[in-house]
């Protein structure tokens, strides 16, 4: 279901949030460090360095007070800061809709997506917000500094969870519509991994720096569940019988985190990076102690 109030974020996180930074680990444009905007030498505000003048050169960044100490001409060289887009993918397949105690997974997805559209917005730079299931709906895409944040969060409260999930289709289909390398925020329970393995690759072998979110309940992980139960697939309706023993119970849950470890891994060796979220933990704590933890925030 969608959310009944666009405010998805309280006022106290918004102002925590102007002290952190999303952090970009892929060279861009030309960048070098874990910066969130790369640099490059030009006309800007920042000082940089100095360089001989040439002729050609635009008076106007001559510095006067060094030619009165060297008798030379020397050029002011200032750092400008060079934007890089942030788009935001998220899951929105029924599964999504699964939660605990009124958190779904897909909210606390919203809540995710909604903080690092405003930590975009916070360094001026373009933000796309991309609902998902079986491919792209349609983004919106904002810039212009964080009076922009409510349209964001307007948009998010009326998203709702629907149909299955393919992610290999969705990335592909992004691919197309965002050619250009920038951050990629995957936000999703993965539960089409085989999917995930093939976007992952393709977002590697097209130069984004990605980020993999997988947003997961407690019951999921560790289900409290007894005795014979019919399971129904959130997505396709699929009915199975199972008997939930102690036994079963641990299997489960140890195949659930060997399947958590196989996506971060996935990841990693891709270039990436990865952080768990489980919905009975609050968001905010999430976001402030996890992400910097996992290199994704400072």
């Amino acid at each position: 279901m969608a959310t009944t109030s666009p405010l998805l974020l309280d006022r106290e996180f918004l102002k925590t949030l102007e002290q952190v930074t999303l952090l970009c680990r892929t060279n861009l444009s030309g960048a070098v460090g874990p910066e969130h905007r790369s640099r490059t030498r030009g006309p800007g505000m920042e000082f940089a360095d100095y360089r001989r003048y040439s002729f050609g050169d635009d008076p106007r960044s001559l510095d006067w007070s060094a030619y009165l100490r060297f008798g030379k001409l020397f050029l002011k060289i200032y750092e400008t800061e060079q934007h890089i887009p942030v788009r935001i993918l998220l899951d929105r397949s029924q599964s999504m809709a699964f939660g605990d105690e009124g958190e779904s997974k897909f909210l606390y997805a919203q809540r995710l997506a909604a903080t690092f559209a405003y930590l975009a917005l916070l360094h001026l730079d373009t933000t796309a917000v991309i609902p998902f299931s079986q491919r792209l709906q349609k983004p919106l895409v904002v810039s212009g500094g964080r009076d922009r944040l409510w349209p964001v969060l307007q948009f998010l409260s009326e998203q709702q969870c629907a149909g299955t999930t393919d992610i290999f289709s969705s990335v592909k289909e992004f691919m197309s519509g965002f050619p250009a390398r920038g951050i990629a925020i995957l936000i999703s329970d993965f539960f089409d991994e085989t999917g995930s393995e093939r976007a992952v690759e393709m977002l590697r072998s097209a130069g984004h720096d990605f980020v993999l979110l997988q947003v997961h309940s407690a019951e999921e992980q560790h289900p409290s569940a007894s005795g014979e139960l019919i399971l129904e697939d959130a997505e396709t309706g699929a009915q199975r019988t199972v008997e939930c023993s102690p036994q079963s119970t641990a299997l489960y849950a140890r195949r659930f985190q060997e399947f958590s470890t196989r996506l971060r891994r996935l990841a990693l060796r891709n270039g990436g990076r990865y952080a768990r979220a489980v919905t009975n933990i609050a968001y905010q704590e999430f976001v402030l102690r996890s992400l910097r933890s996992g290199q994704v925030l400072a």
